[in-house]
């Protein structure tokens, strides 16, 4: 076993790494001490790569992966190496959430662990060694009742084998909370896990826009108010196929995602070195997000009256927070949004250590 070199976090292999993991639909995000993972939830068979292929998993660190299922391509690397009709993504639930969703979910975070500790111990490790893991997670509020596969998926010894990392990671403890609930947490808890004596807020709303799904969750004073909580099977992919479909159309030719989200953002498209104009339609293809998200809140939430402020999160926030807030005039944009999860996470698992 090599010999790891110490660091002011991590001096031997028996400390806990506390990880603030977000498995989204589109994006998962990794959180512990000063270092953030994020990657697209993708991936697919690996493929042989026939040309640079150093240079292109330098490019791509971490994103090679091998399991007994084979040898897989995932996140970025997936996105840029593989056709559209190889790569799987994680949507919504599967058949068998044990068997089939939790596979992915565990893949996802297996390469993000390895990612974090390649961070954290600079890579100065043998596979033999043991990263000892607590982990916070979430799942949209309406699949809830899978948490208790969801922890038996992820607890216990799993060997860890990338491009980039070899070890075990060990994961004792799996905390599982509503998907909007990190939000709550990045707001009412400090980084360090101890109340936020600032958020002094009694009835706290979060809506989550994500990729697959819109959350809301509702906390008042503490405690989780199921009634006014829920998830509808929307997001931001409603309008990415849009805008996939149109720009199709426009140009007969299937568009890889990275440009289809690159328009969806910017509103511009370059064709042939030229840039297009698509503003107004990528306007008119977030209509459905708008209303699904608009329909929800209104269901649950009414006029929002009661509510005294509502936090918007996840990827899709920010393209709808202007329509949210001309309704639900207390509504804040958080900062670093498609974070703001992750890092709830992590302050809720801080939060139970420090009350032993």
């Amino acid at each position: 076993m090599s010999k790891r070199k110490s660091t002011p976090n991590l001096v031997a292999s028996s400390n806990i790494i506390t990880i603030g993991l977000d498995i989204g639909y589109g994006v998962v995000k990794a959180i512990t001490n000063d270092v953030v993972i994020t990657f697209p939830s993708v991936m697919g068979h690996a493929r042989e790569l026939k040309f640079a292929q150093d240079d292109i998993a330098g490019r791509h660190p971490g994103d090679q992966i091998t399991d007994d299922d084979g040898s897989w391509f995932v996140g970025d690397l997936a996105l840029s190496q593989l056709p559209p009709g190889e790569m799987l993504r994680l949507r919504g639930r599967t058949a068998n959430e044990s068997t089939m969703g939790n596979a992915f979910r565990l893949r996802l975070a297996k390469v993000a662990i390895g990612k974090l500790v390649t961070h954290l111990w600079e890579g100065n490790y043998g596979s033999s060694d043991i990263a000892h893991i607590r982990l916070a997670s979430g799942l949209p509020v309406d699949h809830m009742r899978d948490a208790a596969e969801f922890k038996a998926t992820f607890m216990g010894q799993h060997i860890i084998k990338t491009d980039t990392a070899q070890l075990v990671a060990n994961i004792s403890e799996v905390m599982v909370m509503p998907q909007g609930y990190g939000s709550i947490y990045a707001m009412s808890l400090t980084d360090g896990g101890e109340i936020n004596r600032q958020h002094t807020y009694r009835r706290t709303g979060v809506c989550d826009v994500g990729t697959y799904t819109v959350d809301l969750a509702l906390d008042d004073g503490g405690e989780y108010v199921d009634a006014e909580s829920g998830s509808v099977e929307s997001g931001v992919y409603t309008a990415q196929e849009r805008i996939a479909a149109v720009l199709e159309r426009d140009h007969r030719q299937k568009m890889p995602f990275k440009l289809v989200e690159e328009v969806l953002r910017t509103g511009v498209f370059h064709a042939s070195g030229k840039p297009i104009d698509y503003r107004i339609m990528v306007d008119e293809a977030l209509d459905p997000l708008r209303s699904a998200t608009l329909s929800l809140m209104s269901e649950k939430w009414h006029a929002g009256a009661t509510i005294d402020v509502i936090y918007l999160s996840g990827g899709g926030a920010e393209l709808i927070f202007e329509d949210v807030k001309a309704v639900y005039p207390q509504a804040q944009l958080l900062p670093q949004a498609q974070l703001a999860n992750a890092r709830g996470y992590l302050n809720y698992a801080r939060f139970v250590v420090r009350q032993g």
